[in-house]
């Protein structure tokens, strides 16, 4: 059920509607009671759920005897929807591509005003330019972290590992708010020992303005969510310039100092999760 649930999710699908589209295709119709029944959604947020899949084109809504019943989409029509709204974005990729390159290929060689600031919008080179970061780092780095992560935290302890050998000061601040079960939260939990128990300082908050990092009070890589894309994504620039770095090592400072231990998170995990 959960590698479906991520595999929907992935599709730009949130987890919440991805559950109650599946809870959908084991009956011909519900009601929202119903719904919050058979899934971990609650009946006041069952609703609202069912309009967002309504609205996205995922179930239909119906009325029967002054109550309103929801039945799903076929699968098979769904994703075909999906598949020609991906097609009609390739395409339209694939015309600008040509377009801007031109437009970079004409650009006058002395433009480069701005070249302490870099736009990054692909995965891999937001990878890239995150493990480069790490590796160059001499003193400190600061982060906040959350999801979606350009690096899955688990597959980041070796860099980091070889990060603190060096004796670099490694502090992060994590966001909570994307959890939505104990399961997730104790997940979360493991991970975060085994970065505490090598040494990463570790502070904990409900929500985080944006991805931050900034490395050696000097290099910047701040990472926000695209909200326009239902591909869950994010645009990340780099900035090397002191001044910048400075001002936002003063926001993270400021949240650190609201965060809480990881320690007090896990004895305050199931009260968390409930709110």
């Amino acid at each position: 059920m959960k590698e479906l649930l991520d595999k929907i999710q992935y599709l730009g699908i949130p987890r919440r509607e991805a559950e109650v589209y599946i809870a959908l295709l084991h009956k011909k119709e519900f009601t929202a009671p119903e719904i919050a029944k058979v899934t971990s959604i609650s009946r006041t947020k069952s609703y609202e759920i069912l309009q967002n899949l309504v609205k996205k084109g995922l179930c239909n809504e119906s009325f029967r005897n002054g109550i309103k019943i929801f039945s799903s989409i076929s699968p098979k029509i769904v994703f075909k929807n999906i598949l020609s709204e991906y097609d009609r974005k390739k395409a339209i990729a694939d015309e600008l591509q040509e377009e801007l390159t031109n437009l970079q290929t004409a650009r006058p060689k002395n433009s480069e005003s701005l070249d302490y600031i870099e736009i990054l919008t692909e995965g891999e080179q937001i990878k890239e330019k995150w493990l480069d970061l790490q590796d160059n780092t001499k003193k400190e780095l600061l982060l906040f972290s959350k999801q979606p992560y350009a690096l899955p935290l688990k597959d980041n302890l070796a860099y980091e590992r070889s990060l603190l050998k060096r004796k670099v000061v490694y502090k992060c601040i994590y966001e909570y708010s994307g959890i939505e079960s104990l399961e997730d939260a104790q997940h979360l939990i493991k991970i975060l020992e085994q970065y505490e128990k090598i040494g990463e300082k570790i502070k904990i908050v409900k929500e985080l303005p944006f991805k931050l990092c900034i490395s050696d009070d000097s290099i910047t890589l701040l990472a926000l969510n695209d909200k326009v894309s239902l591909k869950p994504s994010i645009t990340s620039v780099f900035i090397n310039h002191p001044s910048f770095s400075g001002a936002l090592k003063k926001v993270f400072e400021n949240i650190w100092s609201t965060g809480i231990s990881l320690t007090d998170f896990k004895k305050k995990i199931t009260k968390i999760i409930r709110n």
